[in-house]
């Protein structure tokens, strides 16, 4: 009996919260409305590595780890470590917010439950598919109701005393950071080793791309190009090829090379996909060798943090997923 009772209380609690929740943040943000299709789309998403992958695009949403925060950690005294991960979720199409994932996971089982929270201006259908969720997979997890209305109530506290849940403009974030672009004159490597500006691509044109499973060099056609027109910051590294970092050869050592974009465009570096403003200096990044024409290391040897503004920023969609800005490979948004 006092089971359910506290499996009831911590389910109104959870749901209470969560619509306070939504009501306050989603009231100062441009929002969209959630639809239960879009709802299962989202809840349907894997993320491969919960602890690093805190800001990526998938199956035409964006997921933005949630006031940047680490996962919240919980150690019962049952020795099983639970973790809640928070993450705002955008429409890639508008970037218009539309509500929140929280995703669960018991670190001894590995299970993993996802949470899809709609913003308040919902369709109801949504708002009843997530209070499902509550109930009847919730309820399922020993643990796993306790720990989600601690994190919505903390954040609802936090809320309520002006701590989080900034608007965009307060934050200082805003809708155009969520476009990971290039500048107009970003060269753009062809099929043949060639270059044309990233302004001059077209949907169907055939750009030389990268196969991250066999690790290789391969042709791929652009499948769309995406324009913006604002004002855009440049960030930028500068890259040197390993072997003339390593070896003692000062003497013959090439210019550094610089790649710029918008801070958050991925590129592919020796530990995987990574912002190109948050790669730091000694990280391996790679690009076209065309005396091999395979692919060579490079080492970042300085950043910049910013190296000018312009007004229209482009990007490309692949078939491969990759391209070569620079010559240096790229990921797609």
């Amino acid at each position: 009996m006092k089971n359910n009772l506290l499996s009831l209380l911590l389910f109104i609690c959870c749901a209470v919260s969560t619509q306070l929740i939504s009501q306050r943040v989603w009231a100062q943000t441009a929002s969209a409305s959630m639809t239960v299709d879009q709802l299962n789309a989202i809840k349907a998403i894997k993320i491969a590595n919960l602890d690093k992958d805190t800001y990526f695009k998938s199956g035409g949403f964006i997921l933005d780890r949630y006031e940047e925060r680490p996962a919240y950690v919980f150690a019962y005294s049952d020795g099983i470590t639970r973790k809640i991960y928070l993450y705002k979720v955008f429409a890639a199409e508008d970037t218009k917010e539309l509500g929140l994932l929280a995703v669960y996971k018991n670190e001894k089982t590995g299970a993993i439950k996802p949470f899809v929270i709609p913003g308040a201006s919902a369709d109801r259908k949504a708002w009843d598919a997530y209070i499902d969720d509550l109930k009847y997979v919730g309820e399922k997890e020993p643990g796993l109701m306790s720990t989600l209305t601690f994190v919505l109530s903390r954040e609802m506290a936090g809320l309520l005393s002006g701590g989080a849940g900034k608007s965009e403009e307060g934050s200082g974030k805003k809708k155009e950071e969520y476009n990971f672009c290039f500048p107009a004159n970003a060269p753009v490597t062809l099929a043949d080793g060639s270059t044309k500006s990233i302004q001059d691509i077209a949907v169907n044109d055939v750009v030389m791309g990268y196969d991250a499973k066999t690790k290789t060099l391969t042709t791929t056609h652009v499948t769309r190009v995406d324009v913006h027109t604002g004002s855009f910051a440049l960030a930028g590294v500068w890259l040197a090829p390993v072997q003339e970092v390593t070896a003692d050869t000062r003497a013959s050592l090439t210019a550094p090379i610089l790649l710029e974009a918008t801070a958050n465009h991925p590129v592919l570096t020796a530990t995987g996909r990574k912002a190109l403003g948050e790669v730091k200096t000694g990280e391996v990044v790679y690009r076209y060798d065309a005396t091999t024409q395979g692919v060579a290391a490079y080492k970042v040897v300085r950043l910049e943090t910013s190296v000018r503004s312009v007004k229209n920023v482009y990007n490309l969609a692949t078939e491969s997923g990759a391209y070569l800005v620079g010559e240096t490979i790229v990921l797609d948004k």
